[in-house]
């Protein structure tokens, strides 16, 4: 019986501790609501397994891979839509992609070089993967070359050496791989954790042109790499922070952390934040909340000055992306174990 006492009793001492170690448990969550963004139907591709929506810079193009399974070998095909005419052009079918396979092989992201250039980065299913770069216009491969670290080694260099002169109390390696892992969220500001031996995992504010290191979240050491994803609003910042199966979106402004919601999440270093379009007024983001591989569903927020709210006409989302003009969304839902795509104009 003493011994069931002893027991109860060490619970309820270490019960504050661990209160104290998440720096979110204390924080009232404010009220969020629910809002709808989309409005007309553009189009709907439902004949396939679809991902990877991507924009080109002028509305023009659509891209975005389709998987295909063959036998025990997951495939994929890069596809890209002329929004004008309605036509989708097939730049890399199935067969074809069997050549970049060591298990499977599936797209891992598309970046649009300029209206027409599209590049698109394929794993392998094990270690390596490719980089290919098609015309769209004529649907021609111009380019073939290993997956590496994007060609901006001048750009990172110049930062690099601005960010250093800044923050000279930072090593090189310190500040490069808080770079590299951070989000930026002005010119030359970051917002980063360390995520380095013998570091603290605290979030930072760094800002460059005004010689600033502003600690905005006391997190604990164990909490490496639990910053996700941030963008600037207004005078402040809005953060998303996870560990172990919690997410938190929070609010830093004028030295005050507010919690603006809080979800569950399979994996928290494969959770992230993705501003799908920006502007003055108002931001649309996508949170994603486990590993690609998985069936999950993914989360679409609204934030303006009236706060967050979810959008609500996206249920079941997967992946997204958001024109330049904010114009129109596309997003692949899930219907039993495919997804279909949906194009749809934004309302204001």
């Amino acid at each position: 019986m003493r011994h069931g006492r002893w027991g109860i009793y060490l619970a309820a001492s270490l019960w504050p501790a661990v209160l104290m170690a998440n720096p979110f448990s204390s924080l009232p969550l404010l009220p969020s609501g629910e809002t709808t963004v989309t409005g007309k139907t553009v189009m709907t591709l439902s004949n396939g397994d679809y991902t990877n929506p991507h924009f080109s810079p002028d509305s023009h193009y659509l891209a975005f891979s389709r998987e295909v399974t063959e036998g025990a070998t997951e495939l994929t095909e890069i596809q890209a839509l002329d929004l004008k005419t309605r036509q989708i052009r097939t730049l890399l079918d199935a067969k074809g992609s069997r050549e970049f396979a060591v298990y499977k092989s599936f797209v891992t992201g598309f970046f649009w070089k300029n209206p027409t250039t599209l590049e698109a980065s394929l794993s392998d299913g094990d270690v390596n993967g490719v980089n290919l770069v098609y015309d769209v216009t004529s649907g021609k491969l111009v380019q073939k070359k290993p997956l590496s670290l994007p060609d901006d080694t001048a750009r990172d260099e110049n930062l690099m050496s601005a960010m250093a002169a800044a923050f000279p109390s930072l090593s090189t390696e310190v500040l490069a791989n808080a770079l590299a892992n951070g989000y930026r969220v002005g010119d030359k500001k970051y917002i980063v954790q360390k995520n380095y031996w013998k570091q603290d995992n605290h979030v930072w504010l760094l800002d460059a042109p005004g010689k600033q290191m502003l600690k905005l979240i006391d997190v604990p050491d164990n909490w490496i790499y639990s910053l996700r994803g941030a963008f600037a609003y207004g005078n402040g910042f809005v953060l998303l922070v996870a560990f172990d199966q919690d997410a938190y979106l929070v609010r830093y402004d004028g030295g005050r952390l507010d919690l603006l919601y809080k979800f569950r999440v399979k994996n928290y270093q494969q959770t992230s934040l993705r501003v799908a379009n920006a502007r003055a007024d108002r931001v649309l983001f996508q949170v994603i909340t486990g590993p690609g591989y998985e069936k999950r569903e993914n989360y679409f927020f609204l934030y303006d000055k009236a706060g967050l709210r979810k959008i609500k006409d996206t249920a079941a989302i997967y992946d997204l992306d958001v024109d330049r003009a904010g114009r129109l969304v596309c997003f692949s839902q899930w219907q039993e174990n495919h997804r279909r795509l949906f194009i749809k104009e934004l309302k204001e």
